[in-house]
């Protein structure tokens, strides 16, 4: 009985992440209970004309407030090309006005009440995203086109969605991907499901293709996340290698990843190795330091493993 109500489970799993938002999907719609700055906006009024960054921040989270400066940037740059920049949050309004009124200046942009964490749930969930801040991309046409960290490449998919360069095919590759490997952590547990994560890993791996950055992290994902009961580690020394064989070997954190792969393999003399080569090739020191720590955690089994 435990194992159909777990492959139900799977196949309501495989249901709910068919059906959920995705990239090139249309932008969920947007109800602000409250504009504290600008506005009000309205997405579903733009077709055809503007493009919409949605951004969620919060006033109590620091990080959040870094970003605020590039934001008011990019609204001005972009703005007579017909970019509208929004931050919501779901502060309470006295707080946010507090916070606006005193950083009216660096904050030039719309600012906006999001109630209940409304649209949070609707754009931050469906991509596993809960840190914050994170943006959105809305093109002409009413579509998400990408989702990141706004100091990360933010403007450089602008730009591209504006000139009519934007891959979006590969964004939805992208997507795709991860979606995938959020379904591999949510099934690899249950040995219900177990074998139908080891498909998904499988497929992670191949359509990666080349993509040694996106080897290296999925690998390290199965060998370090702590949602993961479960680690099927020939899969993340399979990706791993690869990540490494496709030029990785001159990336520190890839050999680093390699390194803790094939230790946890079994492999511990060529993890050793592996591990100096990654310390060897790293220049920072904060690196240098962790690698360090990391090569005599193996030496120390190693040598406990002997005895």
């Amino acid at each position: 009985m435990k194992g159909v109500v777990a492959v139900l489970g799977f196949i309501l799993i495989l249901v709910s992440l068919h059906a959920e938002l995705a990239i090139g999907d249309p932008a969920p719609p947007i109800s602000v209970k409250e504009w504290i700055k600008g506005g009000p906006v309205d997405i579903t009024a733009g077709g055809g004309k503007n493009i919409y960054i949605v951004e969620f921040w919060a006033v109590s989270w620091p990080p959040s407030l870094e970003a605020i400066p590039h934001l008011t940037e990019l609204q001005k740059k972009y703005k007579d090309r017909g970019v509208m920049v929004m931050g919501l949050t779901s502060e309470a309004p006295s707080l946010v006005k507090l916070f606006v009124q005193k950083n009216s200046a660096k904050m030039d942009y719309a600012v906006g009440i999001d109630e209940r964490d409304t649209a949070y749930k609707a754009y931050m969930e469906p991509f596993d995203q809960d840190g914050l801040p994170h943006a959105f991309i809305i093109d002409k046409e009413g579509r998400l086109v990408w989702q990141g960290h706004p100091m990360g490449s933010l403007d450089k998919a602008v730009e591209e969605v504006l000139s009519g360069k934007f891959n979006l095919e590969a964004a939805k590759k992208y997507d795709r991907l991860g979606k995938l490997q959020k379904q591999y952590i949510e099934t690899v547990n249950a040995p219900a499901t177990r074998s139908h994560a080891a498909e998904l890993g499988a497929t992670v791996v191949s359509e990666l293709g080349t993509n040694a950055a996106g080897l290296n992290a999925f690998a390290w994902r199965i060998l370090t996340d702590h949602r993961v009961e479960h680690r099927d580690v020939a899969l993340a020394l399979k990706a791993a290698r690869v990540a490494y064989e496709l030029g990785g070997s001159k990336d520190p954190a890839i050999v680093d990843t390699y390194a803790r792969a094939l230790f946890e393999s079994g492999e511990k003399q060529a993890a050793i190795q592996q591990q100096k080569a990654a310390i060897a090739l790293t220049k920072d020191e904060g690196q240098r330091i962790e690698f360090e720590s990391t090569l005599k955690k193996y030496q120390r089994l190693l040598r406990e493993s002997a005895n």
